[in-house]
């Protein structure tokens, strides 16, 4: 008896006070509207409310499960929080591999990765995944539309590492340290043969074993840079040298 009066008391204080019970502002509303309404909440700059439907239409059975689940993802990315983004856009592909959404997600977790990521940053391994990331779209989804923006992803990574070795490279030569300075602009040299700096590189690898007494490899690099580079405004100053260190 002392249970049906509380009961009573609890459904009697819900009737007097109905403001205070909130209603989700998805309830009665179709899988279309949903995610219709998290797309015009995306479009207003709005991806933190944006992510209140997509979520809601994951474990829905009649939704598109893996395009919200990659929805989910670019709310968070909008909102530049990276981790979670990455999280999300994998869990598309590992979750929904068959789903025309993979590549996209794909090619996201690889933007993920490498926004953010300052050009000199002291830490490659975000580079480095991102590029694991666009060569993954380009070896597992070769017919994708986004083949193309996946190249343009894999040709940025190659540059913040080529970048790097650039200014490590740099930073040696300026301390004195000419043999690991040599090192890194010979790698920089045979890994990234497109990089624009590259005659830049070689000359200054150039210097770097004058300093140390190797002649002849100074002169093979400075040859490389009047031959591989003749319109280089290092080309002159190459040659130069080259006459100096060839009787």
């Amino acid at each position: 008896m002392a249970r049906l009066r509380i009961l009573l008391l609890v459904l009697a204080a819900a009737a007097a006070f109905p403001a205070c019970v909130k209603q989700s502002p998805l309830a009665g509303l179709t899988v279309d509207e949903i995610r219709t309404t998290g797309l015009a909440k995306m479009d207003a700059g709005e991806p933190a409310k944006a992510r209140e439907y997509f979520e809601a239409l994951v474990g829905n059975s009649r939704a598109d499960a893996a395009e919200a689940e990659y929805l989910v993802g670019m709310t968070y990315y909008r909102q530049k929080l990276y981790d979670e983004a990455y999280v999300h856009f994998g869990q598309v592909i590992d979750r929904y591999p068959a789903s025309e959404w993979c590549d996209d997600a794909q090619l996201m977790k690889g933007e993920a990765k490498l926004a953010g990521v300052l050009p000199l940053d002291k830490d490659q391994v975000a580079v480095d995944e991102a590029l694991d990331d666009f060569t993954a779209l380009l070896d597992e989804y070769e017919s994708s539309t986004l083949v193309g923006q996946a190249r343009d992803g894999v040709a940025r990574c190659r540059d913040l590492k080529a970048r790097k070795l650039s200014a490590v490279g740099s930073f040696y030569a300026k301390t004195g340290k000419y043999k690991a300075a040599a090192i890194y602009f010979d790698v920089l040299a045979a890994e990234y043969p497109e990089f624009p700096g590259l005659a830049d590189a070689l000359f200054r690898a150039g210097e770097c074993y004058e300093h140390l007494g190797e002649k002849e490899t100074a002169t093979a690099r400075y040859r490389a840079v009047v031959t591989r580079y003749p319109a280089s405004p290092l080309a002159t100053p190459a040659a130069a040298k080259l006459s100096a260190l060839t009787p």
